[in-house]
């Protein structure tokens, strides 16, 4: 699982959430993507972005987190 290297890494700078959409308080959004399109798991998604459906590195991740910290940066 990728979610305690990212934590490692990132600390406080990142927030990293698990969520079953199976639970009641999932965001029906979220909820309506899955259910209309089969949607593999897991879902990520980085600042309200869904960036992958399914298997994604923690290479992948920790990339697209620093294009966002670098544009943050300028």
């Amino acid at each position: 699982m990728v979610i305690e290297p990212l934590k490692a890494d990132y600390g406080d700078a990142v927030n990293i959430n698990y969520f079953d959409v199976g639970d009641d308080d999932i965001h029906p959004d979220v909820k309506n993507l899955v259910e209309t399109h089969n949607l593999p798991f897991p879902l990520t998604f980085i600042n309200g972005e869904a960036i992958a459906a399914g298997y994604i590195s923690y290479y992948d991740i920790v990339r697209r987190l620093d294009q966002i910290f670098k544009k943050e940066e300028q």
